[in-house]
């Protein structure tokens, strides 16, 4: 219902026929200090939503998970737990990481860096609505 685009770099992967979340990588290098935070951006948008494929009062989301290995063995995590993309996101889809370890971690190019799955949330009936988003990053801010 949700469909994305992307180039064959960026191409997120299920790394098994069990993996429930598609490996997001790196679009770029950079490098994460100690106690600091990054927008890392993973050549990945979304290019359209099937609404006719969406439940009544459903709305596909799609979250960003971190993996659990950086988190582990690095301490590199999402500073807002898991992300939110909503449907309607017109940016490229970037990674918030945050560096919770002692050393400077740095990423290359097309190394996996978070995960992503695609959910359905039942939104609440009787809660307004918004108007259109006008814009991508942070753009909800109103």
């Amino acid at each position: 219902m949700i469909y994305l685009r992307f180039d064959q770099a960026s191409e997120p992967k299920y790394m098994t026929s069990g993996s429930a979340a598609a490996d997001l990588k790196a679009r770029v290098a950079t490098s994460i200090a100690p106690l600091a935070r990054v927008i890392v951006p993973t050549g990945v948008w979304i290019d359209r939503v099937d609404w006719g494929a969406v439940p009544d009062q459903y709305i596909p989301e799609i979250q960003i998970r971190c993996r659990s290995s950086l988190a582990l063995k690095y301490g590199i995590t999402l500073p807002n737990g898991i992300g939110t993309v909503d449907a309607d996101y017109p940016d490229e889809i970037g990674v918030i990481l945050a560096n919770m370890g002692e050393k400077e971690f740095k990423i290359e190019e097309g190394d996996r860096i978070a995960q992503m799955v695609l959910n359905l949330v039942h939104r609440i009936p009787q809660l307004p609505v918004g108007g259109k988003r006008e814009g991508g990053f942070g753009s909800t801010h109103k």
